[in-house]
């Protein structure tokens, strides 16, 4: 008993090595104790070694044919080597054997929801909820699950009971604070409430144990950090990677602390444009603040927010003497040791402020520049000149488009009978997802030969398929972003619905870039009749086709110089009023 005591402290310090030493010469006198072997596998999967870890798993098995803890880690360590088939053999297993084992059921669900089969996924976690009515995992993997479908509300019910249970489960707060962005009436004293519930989760680190501020005080040059795990192909790339090579690096320095390994063509590209690059996706708080401060960071600006890959906790422990949350989360953070919160005059204007724990700076025209897509993709007539109707489109996520969406677009398809929609995200290839966006338009009187669902494809295939549609219609409460800026890009317009949040208003703050502010509605019934008529002024759509492209790679939200010195102007007068 007491060497299975120091093996477990081990494992809980995350002594792995010393667990496999101590381990394997307890085996070597005691070969047939399958427990040892199934402690052996644990540590070899801890330090990566998943051959190793399979076959002390298997011997384990061999040893004692009913022990199911080896079966469901054996399970584990096929997930990661992408063998879904045998993984989810060997969880069924496991379940024979002891069918009340919650964590297989939660391990089945997360197997199910990674190869998109969400109704199997919900029915492994409620499975491992009903056995277990304190497993937080499962419920916020569920309302991850269920946010697919667009069941906001549920999913939020499921993040707070993953709450309640664990208060100090950070990911299902993050997973809170992200789902109620797709909601349009919240109590910002309730959220504000949640939000100083979350913050007492984040501990404070010592100070003896990160290094003290060593920034210039009265620099010729501002050093500003970036902190994102998106410096790739994603929106936050896009919004980076043209603007960013305009910087005037006589007075400017940016530098990248990225919290992923991974690295394509963009993250290429934006390396050759940071003053330097840090890798901290396996580096502890302690080591990123420390790494920070000892370069002299002045400002250090979140790129995540709430959203996954987020390291929040070291803004919370003061990183820089200036932090800002910009572009990769429209919503307060609710971390008073961020400073600022970068918006337009339009996105955050300052009568909103009581929405935000951050005080507001407006960029002057827009509050993110998006780099121009590097295809040579043409834009096409309107394919209304063909198809004698109107084709609408979204190309917004699935979660975006909630009941209240779906009911307007359903007046507006109804009221033109030939009209058709196109919906197209990667979403669309669940089976299950497609069902269900049909089943919501039929219970709209909306049949369906009047949709065309689209899912995923390559970003040039993307950006392709805007030659499709005639009129883009946005999302509500939760506009597009990246899809508004590619839309225009495209020659598209798009009819938006503006409400007081900031997630409600990027697409509002693109058409005002463009002069096309009546394209934007502040009501169901405005959103509709502007729907209707736009749809019967074909000739300006024909015009707006030619036209949009040019117009906006003039405009704020594709110059990329004026964007840089617009920054650049912004970081200086932030630092200088604070400093």
């Amino acid at each position: 008993m007491s060497n299975f005591n120091e093996l477990e402290n081990l494992y809980n310090k995350k002594r792995y090595n010393e667990l496999e030493i101590k381990t394997k010469k307890l085996i070597e006198n005691n070969p047939n104790i399958a427990a040892l072997h199934n402690i052996l596998g644990m540590a070899f999967k801890e330090q990566n070694k998943h051959d190793e870890a399979i076959e002390s798993f298997k011997k384990c098995i061999l040893k004692d044919k009913k022990y199911f803890l080896a079966y469901n880690n054996l399970a584990n360590i096929l997930i990661i080597q992408n063998k879904r088939e045998d993984a989810l053999k060997y969880y069924n297993l496991a379940l024979k054997i002891n069918p009340s084992y919650s964590e297989a059921y939660y391990n089945k669900g997360n197997l199910h929801r990674d190869k998109l089969e969400y109704k199997e996924a919900i029915k492994s976690y409620n499975k491992a909820i009903d056995l277990e009515p304190k497993h937080f995992k499962s419920y916020n993997n569920l309302g991850f699950v269920l946010r697919r479908f667009g069941k906001i509300k549920e999913a939020l019910n499921c993040f707070e009971k993953a709450i309640k249970i664990k208060p100090d489960f950070i990911k299902a707060y993050n997973n809170f604070f992200f789902n109620l962005q797709y909601l349009d009436h919240n109590n910002f004293n309730q959220i504000f409430e949640k939000y100083k519930s979350f913050k007492k989760e984040i501990k404070k680190i010592d100070k003896k144990k990160i290094e003290p501020f060593s920034y210039l005080k009265n620099p010729k040059k501002l050093k500003v950090g970036f902190l994102s795990s998106d410096f790739r192909n994603h929106p936050i790339g896009y919004f980076l990677v043209d603007w960013i090579k305009h910087a005037n690096k006589k007075y400017m320095e940016y530098y990248a602390f990225s919290n992923n390994s991974i690295n394509d063509d963009l993250t290429t590209d934006l390396k050759n444009n940071f003053t330097d690059w840090y890798n901290i996706e396996k580096k502890i708080d302690e080591e990123v603040i420390s790494e920070i401060r000892k370069k002299g960071i002045h400002i250090l600006i979140d790129l995540s927010g709430h959203t996954s890959g987020n390291r929040l906790p070291i803004f919370v422990n003061k990183s820089a003497p200036i932090q800002i949350a910009w572009a990769g989360f429209l919503a307060t953070t609710g971390i008073d040791e961020i400073d600022y919160i970068l918006g337009d005059p339009y996105v955050t204007p300052i009568k909103n402020q009581s929405e935000f724990i951050e005080k507001i700076f407006m960029l002057p025209d827009i509050w993110c520049c998006f780099s121009i897509p590097n295809y040579k993709i043409e834009i096409r007539n309107p394919p209304f000149l063909k198809n004698d109707f109107i084709t609408f489109g979204s190309f917004n996520n699935i979660s975006k488009i909630n009941e209240e969406t779906i009911k307007v677009w359903s007046k507006i398809l109804t009221s033109l009978t030939k009209s058709k929609i196109l919906l197209k995200t990667p979403e669309l290839d669940n089976i299950e997802i497609k069902e269900e966006i049909l089943k919501k338009f039929k219970e709209n009187d909306i049949n369906s030969n009047q949709i065309i669902l689209e899912g995923g494809s390559s970003r040039d295939k993307l950006l392709e398929s805007y030659n499709k549609i005639d009129i883009a219609l946005d999302s509500f409460p939760y506009s597009g972003g990246t899809t508004s800026f590619e839309a225009v890009w495209m020659g598209v317009p798009i009819i938006t619905k503006e409400s007081k949040k900031f997630v409600s208003r990027s697409t509002g703050s693109i058409n005002i870039n463009l002069g096309m502010q009546e394209w934007i509605a502040s009501s169901n019934d405005e959103y509709i009749k502007k729907a209707i008529s736009f749809a019967s002024k074909t000739d300006q759509l024909l015009n707006i086709k030619k036209n949009l492209r040019e117009k906006s790679i003039l405009s704020p939200i594709f110059n990329h110089k004026l964007f840089a010195k617009n920054f650049e102007v912004a970081m200086w007068k932030i630092w200088k009023q604070e400093k």
